[in-house]
């Protein structure tokens, strides 16, 4: 009788062991479903470009002007494409050839990237007019990528002081420099959104300014 209840005991822990194992695989294996599952969600969650390290600052305003070659230019025909900006005119004697000598190299590096424009706005447009901004172009062999505008001066002084936050102003003016504009040059994205100001004038602007647009180009919009 001793022996029978043994072995029936016996039968039954292998049973209880057996009932273990099976628990503990379907365990792991159910621990793991979620684990994939989880890596799946975050999968879904995880972004699909890495976060920019340029600021993103404010969205410009539309604006409506003229390019030199006589056609209409709004915000609008700019959204897709990362550019620069800067304001000057020409007959300035002060940092505006520095200026547009820096947006010339700019021009130059760029011309193998697809999407990225440059604008010299005008901050005497009563004297810079399509016909004196072509000339002025042309000096410094400007094709279609890089725009020279003008247009209404209430409009520009509106952009330069309220949208680009560059300071244009006419106070202080003198015979010589009768209007005082910022040397800033200003890099927008392929929404119009402002992410940079740099000083336009040292000649290490212009290699930040080219890893900055090569990022930005990378960036969906």
């Amino acid at each position: 009788m001793r022996t029978a209840a043994w072995r029936t005991s016996g039968v039954s822990r292998a049973r209880v062991r057996s009932w273990y194992v099976i628990f503990g695989w379907a365990l792991v294996l159910g621990m793991s479903g979620c684990g994939r599952k989880e890596e799946e969600a975050f999968e879904v969650l995880r972004p699909k470009e890495p976060v920019s390290r340029i600021a993103r600052h404010w969205v410009l305003p539309d604006f409506a002007l003229t390019e030199r070659s006589g056609r209409p230019v709004m915000l609008k025909d700019f959204l897709g494409k990362v550019w620069v900006a800067d304001f000057f005119y020409t007959s300035c004697p002060g940092p505006c050839p520095m200026l547009t000598s820096r947006l010339s190299e700019l021009h130059s590096a760029t011309a193998g990237m697809d999407g990225v424009l440059l604008a010299s706005i005008t901050a005497q447009p009563e004297k810079d007019t399509p016909e004196v901004l072509s000339k002025y172009a042309s000096r410094f062999g400007a094709d279609e990528r890089w725009l020279f505008l003008t247009g209404p001066k209430p409009g520009i002084y509106e952009l330069a002081n309220t949208g680009f936050k560059l300071g244009l102003s006419e106070q202080g003016a003198t015979a010589e420099e009768p209007v005082t504009h910022s040397s800033k040059l200003c890099l927008v994205d392929k929404n119009g959104m402002v992410r940079g100001f740099y000083e336009g004038l040292p000649p290490e602007s212009t290699r930040q300014i080219l890893e900055d647009i090569r990022v930005l180009l990378k960036e969906s919009r």
